[in-house]
């Protein structure tokens, strides 16, 4: 008697895999929303009125450190700035943490600078409407200062908003405007060297070194930070 052949099903087709999702641009922090600005100026007011609040021994030592720390911390973000592109020397999650640093340090200096014109302005030393402003003093280095306190300014207020930037229809914007860091540096190192009351020596050692260290850090990037692995 005939054995009943046995029947072979057809493998079922493999399912289609679902596209991946289109990806907008590159993964950034949102823009800050209302608290977070209304956080933001609070804490811009209370750090143009920390120096003259302080007032006596602290209020004097501000006046002569909060540019010198504004301009060290300012350097600082501006290297490790340079640094994060950096692929063939530092791994993934060293450039994150040189990004993560670059912000801090950035915060930092705008904090210190502002603290920094808060003196002044007390002080009398420079009307208030020129410190925002900038040539009406009568000064150039002073006035050069007021300009790199606002490039950096616009720095920061780029980074802070660098989510909005995060397409490749803004990347171009975001860098000249965002790359200002670079202007406000060199004209905060002319005023910091000029302005004021001759800087002490080591003072002047810790421009040149952040200087020399910007300059080798852009011309690396310059050269080779951008080179492909």
């Amino acid at each position: 008697m005939a054995q009943p052949t046995a029947t072979r099903t057809a493998d079922p087709a493999p399912a289609a895999q679902a596209p991946a999702p289109a990806r907008p641009g590159p993964p950034h922090t949102p823009a800050p929303g209302a608290a977070a600005v209304t956080g933001g100026l609070l804490v811009v007011a209370l750090l143009l009125c920390a120096g003259p609040l302080a007032g006596g021994a602290v209020q004097e030592f501000l006046d002569r450190m909060a540019g010198v720390f504004a301009l060290v911390a300012l350097s600082g973000s501006v290297m490790l700035g340079l640094a994060t592109v950096f692929r063939d020397v530092l791994t993934p999650a060293q450039r994150q943490l040189a990004q993560l640093l670059h912000r801090a340090a950035g915060l930092a200096g705008v904090g210190f600078l502002l603290v920094h014109i808060g003196v002044k302005v007390a002080g009398e030393k420079i009307g208030a409407a020129d410190a925002v402003l900038g040539w009406g003093s009568g000064d150039l280095l002073v006035d050069l200062g007021t300009l790199a306190a606002q490039l950096f300014v616009l720095a920061l207020l780029t980074g802070l908003w660098r989510g909005v930037f995060a397409t490749r229809r803004w990347i171009r914007p975001f860098r000249v405007l965002h790359g200002a860091a670079y202007a406000g540096w060199a004209v905060g190192l002319v005023h910091g060297l000029g302005a004021g009351r001759p800087p002490a020596g080591w003072v002047v050692a810790c421009y040149a070194l952040c200087g020399a260290a910007t300059v080798a850090a852009l011309a690396y990037r310059l050269t080779r930070g951008r080179r492909p692995r």
